[in-house]
């Protein structure tokens, strides 16, 4: 079987060593990388080929998604992968997808992957359909300058062209997203190392979701503890040269800690001890000094 062609998008500038390792997590199971920038990057793995993203959609395209107001290359990666569709037919994968074994293609050649909630997910996605692919062009252009929720040129996208589509073999969670962004702090946690390697034993990948690394606040160029489930990965993937140190112990602990505290309402930083302290100081000057 020949070996799976993906591409990825990067606008430029250096890769952290967490999107570096995953780059490499996937050249290490014999498959082809290509990585679309607009800038140069210097720090790709080996077997990683760089191209020029203007051979899918020109650099001006970058500033026709807005959300929050502003451009947003989230929203336009969206529109890159399907236009990637359309001109090579390489199978997307983002860069926070790392691969524990050789990705799985059903049996229609499509890589479409439900969260374990039902919804698509866009991290790796492979469409050999051109209805499809045109139809998901058609309508992220229709988005264009428009305020976009979040989601809506990915999830909600996917979503409503692919996920009433019978002709679709959607595959299971388990295989590409086993642990949920809920939980994939675990990753981070020695303690947590066999609730890991138990939820991932049929998985051939790891989505680590970019945006709650970020939430939890993880340095993506430091390795996670010694004896945690990604720090053995990083390990047998040789790839733990790429990070500049490992996080201690208790330090990623103490992130972990925060950030839960934080999800959960219990955080008492200033902001949320002056939404409780104002109101109280309010009622307590109306009840001595009622109007």
């Amino acid at each position: 079987m020949a070996s799976l062609s993906f591409g990825t998008f990067w606008y430029g500038g250096r890769l952290s060593a967490l999107e570096k390792a995953c780059a490499y997590s996937l050249i290490r199971q014999g498959c082809e990388l290509t990585l679309y920038s607009y800038r140069r990057v210097d720090n790709i793995p080996d077997g990683v080929v760089l191209a020029d993203a203007s051979e899918i959609l020109p650099e001006e395209m970058t500033k026709y998604f807005i959300f929050n107001n502003i451009p947003d290359l989230g929203h336009f990666s969206d529109f890159f992968r399907y236009s990637m569709f359309r001109k090579n037919k390489k199978t997307w994968v983002d860069l926070d997808m790392l691969f524990l074994a050789k990705p799985y293609v059903s049996s229609s050649g499509d890589i479409v992957v439900q969260e374990r909630q039902g919804s698509v997910n866009g991290a790796i996605l492979g469409l050999t359909s051109p209805f499809l692919v045109d139809e998901l062009i058609a309508r992220s252009k229709a988005l264009m300058g428009k305020k976009l929720r979040w989601g809506e040129t990915g999830p909600l996208l996917l979503e409503a062209v692919l996920g009433e589509n019978n002709d679709i073999a959607k595959i299971s969670s388990k295989i590409y997203y086993p642990i949920d962004h809920l939980d994939i702090y675990k990753i981070f946690l020695p303690e947590e190392k066999e609730w890991c390697m138990d939820h991932t034993s049929q998985s051939v990948a790891l989505h680590f979701f970019n945006n709650i690394l970020n939430k939890i606040g993880y340095w993506k160029d430091i390795s996670p503890p010694e004896g945690s489930y990604l720090y053995d990965i990083f390990k047998k993937i040789e790839a733990i040269d790429f990070f500049q140190g490992i996080y201690p112990d208790y330090v990623m602990k103490n992130i972990i800690n925060n950030y839960n505290f934080r999800l959960n309402g219990k955080d008492l930083g200033f902001k949320n001890i002056i939404k409780q302290v104002v109101p109280s100081v309010y009622r307590t000057y109306r009840h001595y000094r009622p109007s």
